[in-house]
């Protein structure tokens, strides 16, 4: 899988299917993943919304299937590679950050953070020792960077995981630039090419995150008519109407959406 850009523009035509946050829950894509099969039609395109990884399920075995699933997707009549687009989110960060960890002021405090956060259970789906990983934490640097190399080969051993996952999208806009997608959301006060990493952390409910959108001025937000995130905080009340669409509630799921966002069908496993 080639580099791809920070955020990516996704082509003209046909319905946009966002796959909300995962977790590693490889059942629900299996489930999501037949459902799609089924409603495909020539012109549309996937973006998946961030947050593949996870502790929800088998992770190894979800990026296995999101690949066949974009194999399966691309050999349909009218598909083009550029109709598939796999964004960052909170999780991927996270695995991207254990693979440095050679280089953090506090190692183990950092390790420590991550795996409270779901990176215990992605290691762990690899069959990697997350004990070694917090005692090189306490010899230094060279013991650090011995235990991401293997974290990193034990990925590597994985067909296509290493290549999928060093190739996301910061996030992705429609083709006429009037919807986003991304992970968690959005920074309204921020201009869309400087939101950092605020496209993956983001603790604001759809009604908070709708209402700082309305306040926008600059930036290119009075032009946003749709943010489409794969999930958001836990004390998120999500709603269909409004800017802001969360895809991701209680458990995964893939909508449809037409050009100005509005959703046209909701799958759920």
């Amino acid at each position: 899988m080639s580099k791809v850009a920070s955020i990516a523009r996704l082509r003209d035509g046909g319905t946009t299917w966002a796959l909300g946050a995962l977790a590693g829950d490889d059942t629900a894509l299996e489930r999501l993943g037949g459902a799609l099969m089924q409603r495909w039609t020539p012109g549309d395109r996937l973006v998946v919304l961030g947050n593949m990884l996870g502790a929800a399920g088998n992770t190894p075995r979800t990026i296995d299937l999101m690949l066949l699933l974009r194999r399966r997707l691309l050999a349909r009549p009218g598909a083009e590679v550029e109709d598939f687009v796999f964004l960052r989110g909170a999780q991927e960060e996270i695995w991207h950050k254990v693979l440095q960890l050679q280089f953090a002021l506090s190692p183990l405090d950092v390790l420590d953070w991550m795996l409270a956060r779901g990176l215990a259970a992605v290691i762990e789906a690899y069959g990697y020792s997350i004990a070694e990983g917090r005692i090189a934490c306490r010899n230094g640097p060279l013991a650090i960077a011995r235990w991401t190399t293997g974290l990193r080969e034990r990925q590597t051993h994985q067909p296509g995981h290493g290549d999928l996952l060093n190739a996301l999208s910061r996030a992705a806009l429609s083709a006429d630039g009037r919807v986003v997608f991304a992970a968690n959301g959005v920074d309204p006060g921020r201009p869309l090419g400087e939101q950092a990493d605020a496209f993956w952390w983001n603790a604001q409910t759809d009604t908070q995150l709708d209402e700082a959108l309305g306040k926008a001025t600059d930036g290119g937000w009075p032009d946003i008519v749709r943010v489409v995130r794969g999930s958001g905080p836990s004390r998120n009340a999500a709603r269909d109407e409004g800017r802001i669409l969360t895809v991701t509630r209680e458990t995964p799921a893939a909508v449809a959406i037409d050009a100005d966002g509005a959703v046209i069908d909701r799958v759920e496993p």
